[in-house]
């Protein structure tokens, strides 16, 4: 359970930075809505619905229209991520076909071309399901009156005015750049309160996850080993199962209570997992390395959370700031020292599952490190060119070249149809995977695989053009794939 107790340590870490920082106990499931872009060209914008209401303080909430709507930049002002997520007091929907959401938000997307069309749909957006003003009425507005957060009516006034004001919204979402938000707040004497600070949306949030995240039944917890009488299964935070497929668990039908028998987390350790699947989000997923793949990489403190604190500044700093930006994942790992190990997890996003390619586990730095140098070796041997590039540099060389061409090589030995894609790509996955935890490779199978392809190589009337490169490409990853199981 290495992956999982090191994405615990890390919501415990989290959980104690946070202490004294005006915490609550909805912190833990809190999420934002969007990433924030480093890029301002790019950087997101929330169109601000300012609800008019007699008293923020009541529940029901008396809507009695809107007062008006504005643009702002997204986390814009005062205050860190922790404090923004309590502001926005959102969290993802439990399932792309839910009609409820846990927070006030409609997320529009990019800038349209015809925003008005994305609004208000082709003729009518009361019926026209695919419309924005469709969404923002049945999925987010109707359940909030229905379970007594606003009241009887407030749904209605609010879509007719927004559909009054349909030309303003449209204005304000326009930027193809960037990604765009529309929140409902409160107007509060000129002052803006966003759902986290209005009692009437919090208790909506907490009554939601009560009953949506409990799993209602009693047990021993897979993580802590401590017994309660409710549990929740571990798809709550990794949604890696797929429960909904009859006789799917192993020796059981599919049932009440038989999902949460699988992996029971107690409370404590799904709030623990719930923050260290967000601290995994913000600072350690790797998505630009290998196309379409995304890479979780946790970080385990060999002597445990508190360990940190005896822990060399760059550990530290790793720990605090995740993997960066700058797009040399692998060689940044490769340079920390042995008082952490790795876990890497190869994932993709398929609709509302994500799907799990492959778990690498206890990887300490030196192991990367060790093939970063066997990658310089072979990058020397077959692909620097002495006549562009006089003088060898091996610091221009990097294991993230070498993970991105060895997954580019072998994936391109795949046929043509999604079918050998899909082999070659999960086949093309395992040798990356025992490449990082230092195990033997199939070199013979590669070399089979490598020679099938050539008859359509050589028959290619481009070949000329492109062979040299592509068999240089191929000798490298041989020679990489060789020299790690050979040292």
């Amino acid at each position: 359970m290495g992956f999982i107790s090191a994405v615990k340590d890390l919501g415990e870490l989290k959980a104690r930075k946070s202490d004294g920082s005006g915490c609550n106990d909805l912190d833990s499931f809190l999420q934002l809505p969007m990433p924030l872009m480093e890029d301002e060209e790019r950087r997101g914008k929330v169109i601000r619905v300012w609800l008019n209401v007699d008293d923020p303080g009541l529940n029901p909430l008396n809507v009695s229209g809107i007062g008006k709507i504005d643009l702002v930049d997204y986390m814009a002002g005062e205050g860190d991520a922790e404090e923004n997520k309590r502001r926005y007091l959102y969290r993802k929907p439990v399932s792309p076909a839910a009609s409820w959401q846990f927070s006030p938000i409609c997320k529009l997307g990019k800038g349209q071309s015809d925003p008005l069309k994305q609004l208000i749909g082709e003729d009518n957006w009361r019926s026209d399901n695919k419309s924005r003003f469709y969404k923002i009425e049945k999925v987010i507005l109707s359940d909030y009156e229905k379970s007594g957060i606003l009241e009887d009516g407030a749904t209605e006034r609010i879509m007719e005015e927004l559909e009054g004001r349909a030309d303003r919204i449209a204005e304000l979402w326009s930027d193809k750049k960037r990604s765009y938000l529309l929140l409902f707040g409160i107007d509060s004497d000129g002052t803006f309160l966003y759902p986290g600070d209005v009692e009437a949306f919090r208790n909506y949030f907490s009554a939601k996850l009560e009953k949506n995240l409990g799993g209602g039944i009693s047990g021993t917890c897979g993580l802590c080993g401590c017994t309660a009488d409710l549990m929740v299964n571990m798809d709550k935070v990794f949604k890696f199962a797929t429960f909904d497929k009859v006789s799917f668990l192993p020796g059981a039908s599919d049932g009440k209570g038989v999902k949460e028998k699988v992996f029971p987390i107690c409370d404590n350790c799904f709030s623990a997992l719930s923050r260290g699947r967000e601290v995994l989000d913000g600072a350690f997923l790797d998505g630009r390395t290998i196309p379409g793949v995304k890479i979780y990489i946790v970080p385990e403190l060999l002597l445990g959370p508190r360990g940190l604190q005896i822990a060399s500044r760059q550990t530290q700093d790793f720990i605090h700031s995740g993997i960066g930006l700058e797009g040399k994942v692998f060689r940044k790992l490769a340079r920390q020292n042995n008082s952490l190990v790795f876990h890497f997890l190869f994932w993709e996003k398929n609709q509302a599952q994500e799907r799990l390619h492959l778990m690498i586990e206890d990887v300490p730095p030196s192991q990367l490190k060790r093939l970063e140098d066997l990658w310089v070796e072979c990058h020397r041997a077959f692909l620097w060119n002495s006549y562009e590039d006089p003088v060898f540099d091996p610091k221009n060389v990097t294991l993230d070249q070498g993970i991105r061409m060895t997954f580019h090589v072998l994936a391109s030995l795949a046929g043509k149809s999604d079918q050998d894609k899909a082999v070659m790509k999960e086949r093309t996955l395992g040798v990356l995977g025992r490449l990082l935890g230092g195990e033997r490779v199939d070199i013979r199978g590669v070399k089979e695989l490598m020679i099938s392809r050539f008859t359509g190589l050589f028959a290619n009337s481009e070949w000329l053009r492109f062979g040299g490169v592509e068999l240089r490409r191929m000798a490298a990853v041989i020679d990489f794939l060789t020299r790690s199981n050979g040292r």
